[in-house]
């Protein structure tokens, strides 16, 4: 599987409009390294990019490049936690405002990454 680069895809940077959310998640050095690997959209279904570059996590809309997640990581002893989620808030580039539904929506893409079965 290939590793996803800045450059495999549009990467727009995340706006001056953001917001910091909170998700307490903590992985395996091999769950972070299948989550670290990312996602190049290989179809027109295939609604994600993301990438890594330490220490950050980046989340962009495959049609449009707009960054939507931002998830940085810390080592931990053994494990790798997330540190810190920046979402998007400009409103031209993203409509959900909802605290809870980013939350959401950011747990199930983090899950899907590591099932390697990204499909939302």
């Amino acid at each position: 599987m290939q590793i996803a680069k800045r450059n495999d895809w549009k990467a727009e940077p995340m706006p001056s409009a953001f917001t910091n959310i909170m998700l307490e998640k903590i992985y395996s050095q091999q769950q972070f390294e299948r989550i670290a690997g990312g996602v190049i959209p290989q179809q027109m279904e295939d609604k994600w990019f993301i990438f890594y570059e330490a220490p950050w996590l980046y989340l962009h809309r495959s049609w449009t490049g707009l960054c939507i997640f931002q998830v940085r990581f810390e080592v931990v002893g053994e494990n790798v936690k997330i540190a810190e989620v920046q979402v998007n808030r400009d409103p031209t580039q993203y409509s959900n405002m909802d605290y809870t539904n980013d939350t959401s929506m950011l747990e199930m893409l983090l899950d899907s990454l590591l099932q390697k079965r990204l499909r939302y």
